[in-house]
Protein backbone atom coordinates (compact mmCIF):
# COMPACT_ATOMS: atom_id res chain seq x y z
CA UNK A 1 0.00 0.00 0.00
CA UNK A 2 2.83 2.09 0.83
CA UNK A 3 4.39 1.98 -2.12
CA UNK A 4 4.53 5.07 -4.81
CA UNK A 5 2.69 2.70 -7.37
CA UNK A 6 -0.03 2.97 -5.25
CA UNK A 7 -2.95 3.83 -7.80
CA UNK A 8 -2.06 -0.21 -9.25
CA UNK A 9 -1.67 -1.77 -5.91
CA UNK A 10 -4.44 -3.75 -6.65
CA UNK A 11 -2.11 -5.88 -7.96
CA UNK A 12 0.18 -5.58 -5.30
CA UNK A 13 -2.31 -5.14 -1.90
CA UNK A 14 -6.11 -6.17 -2.26
CA UNK A 15 -6.69 -3.51 0.63
CA UNK A 16 -6.62 -0.86 -1.92
CA UNK A 17 -9.12 -2.76 -4.37
CA UNK A 18 -12.34 -0.38 -3.24
CA UNK A 19 -14.49 -3.26 -2.99
CA UNK A 20 -17.48 -2.18 -1.28
CA UNK A 21 -17.66 0.22 -3.95
CA UNK A 22 -16.93 -2.46 -6.42
CA UNK A 23 -19.95 -4.82 -5.41
CA UNK A 24 -22.36 -1.70 -4.82
CA UNK A 25 -21.34 -1.19 -8.98
CA UNK A 26 -21.51 -4.51 -9.93
CA UNK A 27 -25.26 -4.54 -8.28
CA UNK A 28 -25.86 -1.61 -10.19
CA UNK A 29 -25.40 -3.10 -13.43
CA UNK A 30 -27.46 -6.47 -12.45
CA UNK A 31 -30.02 -4.31 -11.63
CA UNK A 32 -30.13 -2.81 -15.03
CA UNK A 33 -30.48 -6.62 -16.15
CA UNK A 34 -32.73 -6.80 -13.63
CA UNK A 35 -31.39 -10.06 -13.07
CA UNK A 36 -29.57 -11.56 -9.87
CA UNK A 37 -26.38 -14.20 -9.35
CA UNK A 38 -29.49 -16.60 -8.06
CA UNK A 39 -31.17 -16.57 -11.14
CA UNK A 40 -28.26 -16.78 -13.60
CA UNK A 41 -28.13 -20.52 -14.55
CA UNK A 42 -24.65 -22.20 -14.93
CA UNK A 43 -23.77 -21.93 -18.19
CA UNK A 44 -24.44 -18.08 -18.45
CA UNK A 45 -22.39 -17.73 -15.05
CA UNK A 46 -18.99 -17.34 -16.62
CA UNK A 47 -20.10 -14.39 -18.41
CA UNK A 48 -21.74 -12.73 -15.56
CA UNK A 49 -18.54 -13.46 -13.50
CA UNK A 50 -17.13 -12.01 -16.53
CA UNK A 51 -19.38 -8.71 -16.24
CA UNK A 52 -18.17 -8.92 -12.67
CA UNK A 53 -14.73 -8.23 -13.39
CA UNK A 54 -14.61 -5.55 -15.78
CA UNK A 55 -16.91 -3.67 -13.34
CA UNK A 56 -14.20 -4.32 -10.93
CA UNK A 57 -11.46 -3.19 -13.40
CA UNK A 58 -13.64 -0.09 -14.19
CA UNK A 59 -13.93 0.96 -11.11
CA UNK A 60 -10.65 0.78 -10.22
CA UNK A 61 -10.03 3.45 -12.84
CA UNK A 62 -13.23 5.81 -12.27
CA UNK A 63 -11.53 5.76 -7.91
CA UNK A 64 -13.27 8.22 -6.35
CA UNK A 65 -15.28 9.64 -9.38
CA UNK A 66 -18.78 7.45 -8.20
CA UNK A 67 -18.26 9.51 -5.24
CA UNK A 68 -19.14 12.60 -7.00
CA UNK A 69 -22.38 11.19 -8.14
CA UNK A 70 -25.69 11.23 -6.94
CA UNK A 71 -27.86 7.35 -6.88
CA UNK A 72 -30.09 8.29 -9.87
CA UNK A 73 -26.96 9.78 -11.83
CA UNK A 74 -25.12 7.03 -11.26
CA UNK A 75 -28.02 4.88 -12.52
CA UNK A 76 -27.61 7.11 -15.47
CA UNK A 77 -24.48 6.90 -15.82
CA UNK A 78 -24.58 2.90 -16.03
CA UNK A 79 -27.39 2.81 -18.03
CA UNK A 80 -25.18 5.26 -20.61
CA UNK A 81 -22.67 2.10 -19.91
CA UNK A 82 -24.79 -1.07 -20.47
CA UNK A 83 -26.45 1.25 -24.20
CA UNK A 84 -22.64 2.12 -25.34
CA UNK A 85 -21.50 -1.48 -24.89
CA UNK A 86 -23.91 -2.71 -26.91
CA UNK A 87 -23.95 -0.66 -29.21
CA UNK A 88 -27.35 1.00 -28.76
CA UNK A 89 -26.08 4.92 -29.15
CA UNK A 90 -26.11 6.29 -33.07
CA UNK A 91 -25.27 9.75 -32.04
CA UNK A 92 -22.41 9.16 -30.12
CA UNK A 93 -20.46 11.89 -31.20
CA UNK A 94 -23.38 14.53 -31.21
CA UNK A 95 -23.39 13.10 -27.45
CA UNK A 96 -19.78 13.57 -26.97
CA UNK A 97 -19.81 17.38 -28.35
CA UNK A 98 -22.80 18.63 -26.46
CA UNK A 99 -22.54 16.70 -23.09
CA UNK A 100 -19.01 15.86 -23.34
CA UNK A 101 -17.44 19.93 -21.75
CA UNK A 102 -20.46 20.10 -19.21
CA UNK A 103 -19.72 16.81 -17.61
CA UNK A 104 -16.31 18.09 -17.23
CA UNK A 105 -17.24 21.42 -15.85
CA UNK A 106 -19.71 19.51 -13.17
CA UNK A 107 -16.91 16.75 -12.05
CA UNK A 108 -14.26 19.19 -12.25
CA UNK A 109 -16.64 21.77 -9.38
CA UNK A 110 -17.38 18.62 -7.54
CA UNK A 111 -14.01 17.36 -7.27
CA UNK A 112 -12.65 20.56 -6.34
CA UNK A 113 -15.11 20.97 -3.93
CA UNK A 114 -13.95 17.50 -2.30
CA UNK A 115 -10.23 17.82 -2.45
CA UNK A 116 -10.53 21.23 -0.58
CA UNK A 117 -12.77 19.48 2.41
CA UNK A 118 -10.39 16.32 2.18
CA UNK A 119 -7.52 18.54 3.10
CA UNK A 120 -8.89 20.90 5.36
CA UNK A 121 -9.99 17.74 7.24
CA UNK A 122 -5.87 16.83 7.13
CA UNK A 123 -4.74 20.14 8.63
CA UNK A 124 -7.89 20.18 11.41
CA UNK A 125 -6.81 16.43 12.27
CA UNK A 126 -3.04 17.76 12.06
CA UNK A 127 -3.48 20.51 14.41
CA UNK A 128 -5.85 18.67 16.90
CA UNK A 129 -3.25 15.25 16.91
CA UNK A 130 -0.25 17.82 17.67
CA UNK A 131 -2.14 19.63 20.69
CA UNK A 132 -2.84 15.63 21.42
CA UNK A 133 0.44 14.88 21.62
CA UNK A 134 2.95 17.63 22.86
CA UNK A 135 5.89 15.39 22.25
CA UNK A 136 4.97 14.81 18.45
CA UNK A 137 7.02 17.27 16.09
CA UNK A 138 6.49 18.59 13.27
CA UNK A 139 9.35 18.64 10.26
CA UNK A 140 9.89 21.32 7.68
CA UNK A 141 8.34 19.17 5.24
CA UNK A 142 5.03 19.13 7.06
CA UNK A 143 5.73 15.86 8.80
CA UNK A 144 4.44 14.60 11.60
CA UNK A 145 6.80 12.74 13.83
CA UNK A 146 5.73 10.82 16.90
CA UNK A 147 8.10 8.40 19.00
CA UNK A 148 5.90 5.92 20.84
CA UNK A 149 8.29 3.19 21.65
CA UNK A 150 12.09 4.17 21.31
CA UNK A 151 14.63 1.69 19.86
CA UNK A 152 18.39 1.57 20.35
CA UNK A 153 18.95 -0.52 17.30
CA UNK A 154 20.46 0.66 13.36
CA UNK A 155 19.04 3.50 11.97
CA UNK A 156 17.98 3.26 8.32
CA UNK A 157 19.13 5.90 5.58
CA UNK A 158 17.29 6.75 2.06
CA UNK A 159 19.37 3.36 0.57
CA UNK A 160 18.46 1.22 3.29
CA UNK A 161 15.99 -1.98 2.87
CA UNK A 162 13.46 -2.15 5.99
CA UNK A 163 10.97 -4.65 7.45
CA UNK A 164 8.18 -3.10 9.77
CA UNK A 165 4.86 -3.89 10.88
CA UNK A 166 2.49 -1.18 10.31
CA UNK A 167 -1.48 0.03 10.36
CA UNK A 168 -2.43 3.13 8.16
CA UNK A 169 -5.98 4.82 8.79
CA UNK A 170 -7.74 7.99 7.54
CA UNK A 171 -8.32 10.94 9.91
CA UNK A 172 -11.48 9.38 10.15
CA UNK A 173 -9.76 6.12 11.84
CA UNK A 174 -10.84 3.79 8.81
CA UNK A 175 -8.31 1.36 8.24
CA UNK A 176 -6.76 1.36 4.83
CA UNK A 177 -3.79 -1.02 5.28
CA UNK A 178 -2.56 -3.25 7.65
CA UNK A 179 0.84 -5.87 7.85
CA UNK A 180 -0.70 -5.94 11.37
CA UNK A 181 -3.81 -7.29 10.67
CA UNK A 182 -2.23 -9.53 8.21
CA UNK A 183 0.27 -10.87 10.78
CA UNK A 184 3.27 -10.72 8.84
CA UNK A 185 5.48 -7.52 8.45
CA UNK A 186 6.69 -6.05 5.03
CA UNK A 187 10.18 -5.85 3.71
CA UNK A 188 10.91 -2.98 1.19
CA UNK A 189 13.62 -0.25 -0.34
CA UNK A 190 13.03 3.22 1.91
CA UNK A 191 13.41 4.72 -1.30
CA UNK A 192 10.30 3.25 -2.92
CA UNK A 193 7.79 4.28 -0.96
CA UNK A 194 5.62 7.39 -0.29
CA UNK A 195 8.13 10.72 1.28
CA UNK A 196 6.37 10.80 4.22
CA UNK A 197 7.17 7.12 4.98
CA UNK A 198 10.80 8.22 3.65
CA UNK A 199 11.53 10.66 5.81
CA UNK A 200 9.87 9.27 8.98
CA UNK A 201 10.87 5.89 8.67
CA UNK A 202 14.41 7.32 8.40
CA UNK A 203 14.17 8.80 12.02
CA UNK A 204 13.17 5.70 13.46
CA UNK A 205 15.73 2.80 14.94
CA UNK A 206 15.37 -0.82 14.81
CA UNK A 207 13.20 -1.31 18.20
CA UNK A 208 11.23 1.75 17.85
CA UNK A 209 7.64 2.66 17.67
CA UNK A 210 6.13 5.75 16.14
CA UNK A 211 3.03 7.44 14.43
CA UNK A 212 2.94 9.39 11.38
CA UNK A 213 0.81 12.20 10.40
CA UNK A 214 1.66 12.32 6.62
CA UNK A 215 -0.08 15.24 4.54
CA UNK A 216 -1.21 14.63 0.87
CA UNK A 217 1.89 16.29 -0.84
CA UNK A 218 3.97 13.48 1.27
CA UNK A 219 1.83 10.62 0.33
CA UNK A 220 -0.49 10.21 -2.67
CA UNK A 221 -1.54 13.73 -3.46
CA UNK A 222 -4.32 15.20 -5.06
CA UNK A 223 -5.18 11.59 -7.30
CA UNK A 224 -5.30 9.15 -3.88
CA UNK A 225 -4.96 5.71 -4.17
CA UNK A 226 -7.35 3.01 -5.55
CA UNK A 227 -10.85 3.09 -3.49
CA UNK A 228 -9.58 3.67 -0.21
CA UNK A 229 -7.35 6.56 -0.08
CA UNK A 230 -9.39 9.60 -1.57
CA UNK A 231 -7.74 12.63 -3.30
CA UNK A 232 -5.83 15.16 -0.78
CA UNK A 233 -5.48 12.68 2.20
CA UNK A 234 -4.06 13.05 5.29
CA UNK A 235 -2.84 9.65 6.45
CA UNK A 236 -1.80 8.42 10.24
CA UNK A 237 0.80 5.40 10.24
CA UNK A 238 1.41 3.36 12.99
CA UNK A 239 4.87 2.06 12.21
CA UNK A 240 7.10 -0.45 14.59
CA UNK A 241 10.93 -0.74 13.15
CA UNK A 242 11.76 -3.77 12.99
CA UNK A 243 14.86 -4.41 10.79
CA UNK A 244 17.29 -2.41 8.56
CA UNK A 245 18.56 -4.53 6.09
Amino acid sequence: MIATTGLTAFRVSSSLLGKSQMRTMGKSLLSIRGGSTDSTDESGKPFYTFGVVVSRQLGEQLGSVKNLLSKEELDLFLQGFVDGTKDQVPNQNELFAKYGPKIDEILGGRSKNVLENEKKKGSDFAAKYLLSNPRAIRTPSGLIYNEILAGIGAQPTATSSVTVHYTGTLVDGTVFDSSVARGEPITFPLGNVIKGWQEGVALMRVGSKAELVIPSNLAYGDDGAGGSIPGGATLKFEVELIKVN
